[in-house]
């Protein structure tokens, strides 16, 4: 791939910037946003779609309970916002990490990266790729 890329002209070459969505609000009257309408983030830890899917669950759940639509939507964004806060944190370090360029910064995050016993790095992956407490716990 990098031949490729170094092979490339600067006029063929497209750059998109990567933008996340921080809204103050999700929910306004009987409306609510869900996914990367109300919480888009960058794509380092590939879960955007999760996050959706997450709040589907969640507001389908708070929906069933038969304490109306307005009760729903106020529990939906009190569940979910501390998750999807801190994915969003988290893939935002890790793509400034990964992205890093300076030679000695580059040397140092992979040694990092190899230092890192699989434990841990599967522990963080875990909290990130489960989302059970996020769909189960209860406010």
């Amino acid at each position: 791939a990098t031949g490729v890329l170094d092979a490339l002209q600067d006029d063929q070459v497209l750059q998109t910037d990567l933008h996340e969505v921080t809204l103050p609000r999700w929910t306004r009257g009987r409306v609510a946003l869900l996914g990367d309408a109300a919480h888009a983030m960058t794509p380092n830890l590939g879960q955007g779609a999760g996050m959706s899917i997450e709040d589907a669950v969640v507001l389908a759940e708070l929906l069933a309970t038969g304490d109306g639509v307005a009760q729903a939507l106020a529990d939906f964004e009190r569940r979910r916002r501390g998750r999807v806060e801190r994915i969003q944190r988290q893939a935002r370090v890790l793509g400034r990490v990964g992205q890093v360029q300076a030679t000695p910064l580059v040397a140092l995050r992979n040694l990092a990266l190899r230092s890192t016993p699989d434990r841990v790095t599967l522990r963080n992956l875990d909290s990130v790729l489960t989302g059970e407490r996020a769909i189960q716990a209860r406010p």
